[in-house]
């Protein structure tokens, strides 16, 4: 019997769809801003709404010229990529959920971090610099 060879058509929409991340653009107004998943949000907290955050700690609306963002808890976050641009003119500390300690990366003006979850909120990264669940690669602006 001879083999049969199927061809399998995807339109360009339905292939550009499945590339699509929501972007959301945070504006920190001097503060530091949690980030999380759950369906309801407190003062300070903020929902994400995409995967690519581009972020701006916007001094001129209060508080110092560095702010910390904190990424959501890990429990809830297993799986969950997020690409974060710091697009704004002074620096963005990315820190654990609830730990105003441990720094994941400090993003200076035009730097992208890409930062992942286990899930976990042990460590699994780099025991030396207090990594949790959280991973990521830090990223230079290169393309002008």
């Amino acid at each position: 019997m001879a083999a049969s060879l199927h061809t399998v058509s995807i339109s360009a929409s339905a292939a550009s769809a499945l590339l699509r991340l929501g972007v959301q653009t945070i504006d920190m107004a001097g503060a530091q801003v949690a980030l999380v998943t759950k369906q309801t949000s407190t003062s300070g907290e903020l929902q994400l709404s995409g995967q690519i955050l581009v972020v701006d700690a916007n001094a001129s609306g209060g508080g110092s010229s560095a702010q910390d963002l904190l990424l959501p808890p890990e429990a809830d976050s297993k799986g969950l990529f997020l690409i974060i641009s710091n697009n704004g003119g002074e620096n963005v500390v990315i820190k654990e959920d609830g730990d105003s300690v441990t720094v994941i990366t400090n993003l200076s003006t035009g730097e992208h971090v890409l930062l992942w979850c286990d899930g976990s909120a042990t460590t699994t990264f780099d025991a030396s610099a207090g990594h949790v669940g959280w991973s990521g690669v830090l990223l230079k602006h290169l393309i002008d």
